[in-house]
Parts: structure tokens; sequence; C-alpha cells
């Protein structure tokens, strides 16, 4: 992995952490539990474990598919001899008429 891309995975993670900050809701409920009626602190790790875990395999699914895309096999050349002959069927038209541009044909007549 390279230098810019860990800094892009620590960047959409943070970035994740704060789009779906909300999804910790129901850990910091958990730890209000565990203050008021004294449940185990171990459920509101848990919860806030879970919700670390996705969020960090979301983010290592994205930068993988970023990686996948960036490293493409490339196109084969294309070696059908009719479809590679003829790129611009109008080009000795226009090199008939001397044009230049990008106009197929002149629509003046020729003098």
């Amino acid at each position: 992995m390279h230098t810019h891309d860990v800094k892009g995975f620590f960047l959409l993670l943070f970035w994740h952490a704060a789009l779906y900050a909300l999804w910790t809701v129901p850990a910091w409920i958990l730890l209000a539990l565990h203050f008021a009626i004294g449940l185990p602190i171990v459920w509101f790790w848990l919860a806030l474990g879970v919700w670390a875990l996705v969020l960090l395999l979301r983010s290592l699914l994205i930068l993988w598919t970023r990686f996948c895309v960036r490293h493409h096999t490339p196109v084969p050349e294309n070696k059908n001899p009719y479809s590679n002959t003829v790129r611009d069927p109008y080009a000795a038209k226009r090199k008939q008429n001397g044009d230049q541009g990008n106009v197929p044909f002149s629509i003046e007549p020729n003098n």
C-alpha cells in the first residue's frame, strides 16, 4: 500500500466516523445504563467495538474497490480489419475539397 493510500484510508476512516457517529447511540445508552442500574461496562465496549469494526470494514471495502478500479487490465488492441481501417468516413471528401474544419463537406459551391 502506498503512502497516499494510507493517508486516504485514514481520511476516509475519519470521514466515516463523523458520518456514522449516530450509530454509537446504543453504546452510549448502554453506558448510561451502566451508571444507572449497574449494567456491566463490557456491553458498552462491545457495542462500541462492533461500531468500530463495521466502520473499519466499510472503509477497507471502499479502499479495496478504489484499488481494483485503478489497476484494471488494459483494453486489448482491436484487430478487426473492417472496423479499424476507416476512422473518418469524410476524410477523403474533406481532402478533396481542401476543408480543414470539423464540417464533413462544404455547403458553398466550388469555384
